[in-house]
């Protein structure tokens, strides 16, 4: 099988990661939202959630459903994150990203695929999810939509739509708790029908990750191919 196939079947694995981070949440532009301002307190509460220059530690189950295959996953994972940089582990895939390079590892393939994202490309949301948190004021409509249900329990809806019309996903909603503002899960609409539901179970504080975390270590994973992407 060539790199590229390889690529693409690596990556069809890796898109329930972004998120995100997470962390993480992107979407399309929808012509008809505003900046709903009964939205802004909620988004400023997360993006208070969140310094820039602490490491946080999350736990997360995720749900993938595609509608238009009829399929459905769900697992755990965990992300460690310090400002843009961030790891993230999820079964026998693992992403890296230290600021400038995005490496996607599948363990049991032996094989590391090195990016390099362009932060004037829309797909770099899906890379740095946290820009998401930080941006919303210049990046994104958004809407308030009120109490719903999200897995069960009453929490407060709020929904971002990014100003680039070029991305591949048509709405995020973030869902907070109403007692104590906290990001407690997320629900991204990918274009194509494809619907990723994160729910955070811990979020840590308060970390204090060495830079070198958030790289691929070939030492770590002796014999893996790193395989460079040229843009």
């Amino acid at each position: 099988m060539s790199y590229l196939n390889r690529f693409i079947q690596l990556m069809s694995h890796m898109q329930r990661f972004y998120l995100l981070s997470s962390c993480i949440i992107l979407a399309c532009s929808v012509l008809n939202a505003q900046q709903d301002p009964a939205a802004e307190q909620y988004l400023q509460a997360v993006s208070d959630q969140f310094r820039m220059d602490e490491g946080y530690m999350i736990r997360m189950d995720y749900i993938r459903e595609d509608q238009m295959r009829d399929t459905y996953a769900e697992g755990e994972g965990t992300i460690w994150m310090k400002g843009v940089k961030y790891k993230v582990i999820l079964d026998e895939y693992i992403v890296y990203y230290d600021g400038q390079k995005l490496y996607s590892q599948n363990t049991e393939a032996g094989e590391v695929y090195v990016s390099t994202p362009d932060p004037d490309d829309p797909g770099y949301f899906q890379a740095v999810p946290i820009r998401i948190i930080k941006s919303y004021q210049s990046d994104f409509k958004y809407q308030y939509m009120g109490r719903n249900a999200f897995m069960g329990k009453d929490r407060i809806e709020v929904r971002l739509y990014p100003k680039a019309p070029s991305g591949p996903y048509s709405m995020l909603s973030l869902f907070l708790n109403p007692n104590t503002l906290k990001l407690e899960g997320t629900l991204l609409k990918h274009k194509e029908g494809i619907q990723y539901t994160m729910i955070l179970s811990e979020v840590e504080g308060g970390h204090a990750f060495p830079d070198e975390m958030f790289a691929f270590d070939p030492e770590a994973y002796p014999g893996t191919e790193v395989i460079e992407l040229i843009e």
